[in-house]
C-alpha cells in the first residue's frame, strides 16, 4: 500500500516504481491506484451505505453525475443495490463487507488490497462475499491481493503465496 519502503528491490504498479514516488505524491497515488477492504469494514456510521461507497470518489473530485453512474453497476454486482439508503448499523456483517468492497471497487483501482476481509464473517458469508468480490474484480479488470489466515478462503484464489515467520 506504499505505507512502508521495501529494504530492497522494486514495487512496480501501473509502470511506476512506487518506491520512487515522493512522499508528497504518495497519497494521490494511493487514491488513484489502490483500493482497500479491511476486516472491520471501516464504514462511517453517520453515512448511509451509498455515501460510504461514494466517499473515495468525492475525495477524488469526481462529478456527482459520474459518481451515480458508477454506483449502481458495482452495488448491483455485489448485491446491495436495495440497501444503499441504510446505515451500517442497520445491515448485517456480510452486507457491510459488500459495501466496503463496493467502496474499494468503485474507484476502479489497479490493485485491490483486502486485509482479512472475512475475519468478522461466518464461513458461508465469507465464501459468498469473496465470490462476489472476485467476480466484480474480474468484471472491472482489477487485481486483488487478499491476506488471510484461513486456508479455505485462500483456496478460492487463483494464486497462493505463503509467508511464514515474517
Amino acid at each position: 500500500a506504499a505505507l512502508d519502503k521495501p529494504t530492497g528491490g522494486q514495487v512496480i504498479l501501473n509502470g511506476k516504481n512506487i518506491v520512487d514516488i515522493r512522499e508528497k505524491e504518495i497519497s494521490a497515488f494511493r487514491r488513484e491506484n489502490l483500493g482497500f477492504v479491511f476486516q472491520d469494514f471501516s464504514l462511517l456510521d453517520t453515512f448511509n451505505l451509498k455515501d460510504n461507497i461514494l466517499l473515495p470518489l468525492v475525495l477524488k473530485g469526481v462529478p456527482y453525475r459520474e459518481m451515480n453512474q458508477k454506483l449502481m453497476p458495482v452495488a448491483e454486482e455485489l448485491g446491495i443495490a436495495g440497501l444503499l439508503e441504510k446505515y451500517p448499523y442497520e445491515v448485517s456483517g456480510g452486507q457491510k463487507q459488500r459495501a466496503a468492497a463496493a467502496r474499494a471497487l468503485i474507484t476502479e483501482p489497479r490493485l485491490l488490497l483486502a486485509d482479512e476481509p472475512t475475519g468478522n464473517l461466518d464461513s458461508a458469508t465469507s465464501h459468498e462475499v469473496l465470490g462476489l468480490l472476485k467476480m466484480a474484480a474480474r468484471q472491472f479488470s482489477q487485481t486483488i491481493i487478499l491476506i488471510t489466515h484461513d486456508r479455505d478462503i485462500a483456496q478460492l484464489a487463483d494464486r497462493i503465496v505463503h509467508i511464514e515467520d515474517g
